[in-house]
């Protein structure tokens, strides 16, 4: 069961035309070396969005911050990953400026013609890590959703990777009593086997009229209410049951990855959660730390617009 951004095929699109059009624009004859190396500026300088999208699949901090998952979560800015094919199609096609370039050119002749072959897919393999989860890691395709709502308004994951929507959907309820279908929150963000996209999850809710706004916590104290954040199950103490589905299996003591919902806040600092998996706990700061640790991202959610 594979949920693929139709955006992959409309980027997939813009690539081949943009690559045919520097591969054009290379072949131009005129113009000062000056002219064309201004050219092939201003092409690298469009092409630096596309290259940004990578950069959250990297091991690092740079997919945790709030700047970087504010600018994923526009709606359609995977199109400007195909920004780069331009730039690759000029560079590799571009004339010599000058007799010399010509014999440099003509020098290395067999690394040219090694590397144009490889710039096209080159772009293309660019542009298909931001969407290739779906494909290489698809959901079962014998996965149910049940829509299980627990404890007055706290959505129950389905399957293990479903832990996102369901957090989601938890708490868009607790701003609005909104209800949603779970099938239709795992299509919408692309879940697949490996879990959700914090910045999917930021469109979803955008998509349906939230505002949202990605705030990175100093410590759970700090994290605002409502809001989902992203955190890691620490290992339980105890010999809890665990939660499989299938192919799609979740444990009490492996799930180093989640999302939950922070529901509320009281007063004395209890926070209300909302687990996709426990289900609506009361924690103080400690209990939630010795649960989940601090979290590194949280979405604030507020009440859509009218």
């Amino acid at each position: 069961m594979s949920f693929i951004n139709i955006n992959w095929y409309i980027s997939l699109a813009f690539c081949l035309i943009f690559f045919i059009s520097g591969r054009q624009l290379a072949d131009v004859q005129g113009g000062s070396p000056r002219t064309r190396g201004t050219v092939g500026l201003i092409l690298l300088f469009l092409a630096v969005p596309s290259l940004l999208f990578p950069f959250a699949y990297i091991p690092g901090a740079f997919a945790a911050s709030a700047w970087y998952n504010t600018f994923r979560s526009i709606n359609r800015i995977e199109l400007f990953s195909s920004l780069i094919a331009p730039a690759v199609g000029y560079a590799t096609y571009r004339n010599p400026d000058s007799a010399y370039g010509a014999y440099r050119t003509s020098a290395q002749a067999p690394f040219a013609r090694a590397i144009k072959p490889l710039a096209f897919p080159f772009c293309v393999l660019l542009i298909s890590v931001n969407f290739i989860g779906p494909v290489v890691r698809p959901l079962d395709k014998a996965s149910e959703f049940n829509d299980l709502w627990v404890d007055n308004g706290v959505y129950i994951q389905s399957i293990g990777p479903s832990g996102g929507p369901a957090a989601l959907i938890s708490a868009m309820h607790g701003i609005n009593s909104y209800v949603d279908d779970e099938y239709n929150a795992v299509k919408g963000t692309y879940t697949d086997r490996a879990g959700t996209e914090f910045w999917y999850l930021a469109r979803y809710a955008l998509n349906r009229g939230y505002r949202t706004k990605f705030i990175k916590p100093q410590s759970v104290e700090d994290a605002p209410v409502p809001s989902v954040v992203r955190v890691s199950r620490l290992p339980a103490d105890d010999d809890g049951p665990d939660y499989t589905d299938g192919a799609d299996s979740v444990t009490r003591r492996s799930r180093p990855n989640t999302y939950i919902a922070l529901l509320k806040r009281s007063g004395n600092g209890t926070i209300t959660v909302g687990d996709p998996l426990e289900g609506r706990l009361a924690l103080d700061p400690g209990e939630f730390k010795s649960l989940y640790g601090d979290p590194d991202l949280a979405l604030a959610l507020s009440a859509p617009r009218y």
